[in-house]
């Protein structure tokens, strides 16, 4: 089961997958399909986290399912996520990878809401029969 958190602010929804604990990378179409309200768990943004303990690094995707650029809240909602899951012991190593006041500005964020998702196996499938679906479309 792949376990999903949503963080919500007063513009928008964050989702964030691990995906060091993924079978598979998500691609477009399976973004695509995690973030629709409709088919999905819903979000604006879809972080994923593409790093290990001593180098976190991740993606930022559209709800689209375009890659795009971080913005200063995506750092933050993502620190707070390392934060939380013990990805990252403490406040000096997010410090060293994201700046000094990272850990503040994550956790002094007014108004974010977390709520976690757990998405069955099936579900899990649906996203990668998608990707598949859209490499063979684009191959």
């Amino acid at each position: 089961m792949m376990e999903i958190k949503n963080y919500t602010t007063a513009e928008k929804e964050y989702m964030v997958l691990n995906g060091s604990a993924m079978r598979v990378m998500p691609g477009t179409a399976a973004i695509r399909l995690i973030a629709d309200r409709h088919q999905g768990v819903g979000a604006d943004r879809v972080l994923v986290f593409t790093g290990t303990h001593e180098e976190p690094s991740f993606l930022v995707y559209e709800a689209d399912g375009t890659q795009a650029e971080p913005e200063a809240m995506d750092y933050k909602i993502l620190v707070r996520y390392l934060a939380e899951e013990g990805i990252a012991a403490n406040p000096a190593e997010l410090a060293k990878v994201f700046g000094d006041q990272a850990f503040v500005e994550a956790f002094s964020t007014p108004e974010v809401t977390k709520l976690e998702f757990h998405v069955t196996d099936a579900f899990a499938k649906k996203m990668e029969a998608a990707d598949a679906k859209e490499e063979q479309l684009v191959g």
